[in-house]
């Protein structure tokens, strides 16, 4: 699944996720994303860190409260960068199991994408 609020990065990322094998939904908002999360499965989430409604690490807290998803989450964002302070504490409290950037490097998100499911076993929102 991906929840980002721009058209174009959904657009970008459900056609280099579909044309590499994944079946993709896509969500806009904090709330959308939360209720296709309680109704459907998916074995990686990629969550923009600002979203018009709910920042993205709220949005991930809340996915583990509120929905019975426990696939990987990756942190998506143009605002934070690899060395943030942010970054760090996410993934290693392990709430996000990866962090991109925007913009989006195809093969390094397809890489990361990979090695959070693969590390992640058989997890799923379902």
């Amino acid at each position: 699944m991906i929840i980002d609020d721009e058209p174009g990065v959904r657009w970008s990322l459900r056609h280099l996720l579909e044309s590499n094998g994944f079946t993709v939904a896509s969500a806009s908002s904090g709330v959308e994303a939360l209720k296709s999360l309680k109704a459907s499965k998916f074995s990686i989430v990629l969550v923009d860190a600002k979203l018009p409604d709910i920042d993205g690490i709220n949005l991930a807290q809340r996915i583990r409260i509120e929905t019975p998803c426990q696939s990987p989450l990756i942190l998506v964002s143009g605002y934070f960068y690899d060395d943030d302070a942010v970054v760090s504490e996410v993934l290693s409290s392990g709430l996000f199991a990866a962090f991109a950037t925007k913009p989006i490097v195809h093969n390094a998100l397809l890489l990361i994408i990979r090695d959070a499911i693969s590390s992640a076993g058989t997890p799923e929102c379902s």
